[in-house]
């Protein structure tokens, strides 16, 4: 009865073998994956805003609101494939990196705005944020600290 139960194994351990090389194959060829728990749009302490809904945060970042009483914002952006970039842009922007470098073409084309200041960290974007009047920005909610103003959380 041993020796049919070690046949058994022995004649499945090439198919184990293989469907585990295969998902091994799978994982790396995704590469990296960032892990988002929640996004915050921040801003610096003179921003008269005390909190703004997505669809603002979306006018804002699409250069359709360049004001806030007066005050002339300041965007930041996270690199491309940052995941809290990708998160922030397909669920609060709504757009694709394909649609939105389309149309970040089109407004600098026609003079009607500039794009986000590109940063390369959430810890760059906090500091630029805190130190920079009239500044927004949006980083991994974890990267968020009291020099800093949160006007939403996305989740």
């Amino acid at each position: 009865m041993h020796n049919k139960i070690i046949n058994k194994v022995n004649k499945r351990l090439p198919l184990l073998f293989v469907s585990l090389l295969f998902w091994v194959i799978l994982l790396l060829l995704a590469g990296p994956v960032q892990a988002v728990a929640g996004v915050s749009v921040i801003a610096h302490k003179s921003v008269s805003l005390d909190a703004i809904t997505a669809k603002e945060a979306k006018k804002i970042w699409l250069a359709k609101t360049k004001k806030i009483e007066g005050l002339t914002l300041k965007l930041a952006d996270l690199p491309k494939g940052s995941g809290s970039r990708n998160y922030f842009y397909s669920k609060i922007v709504k757009k694709s990196e394909e649609k939105l470098r389309a149309y970040w073409a089109k407004i600098v084309f026609s003079g009607k705005g500039v794009p986000p200041k590109p940063l390369s960290s959430d810890d760059e974007v906090v500091n630029w944020v805190a130190s920079t009047p009239g500044a927004v920005g949006y980083v991994d909610s974890a990267a968020v600290n009291d020099s800093v103003k949160v006007l939403l959380v996305g989740q």
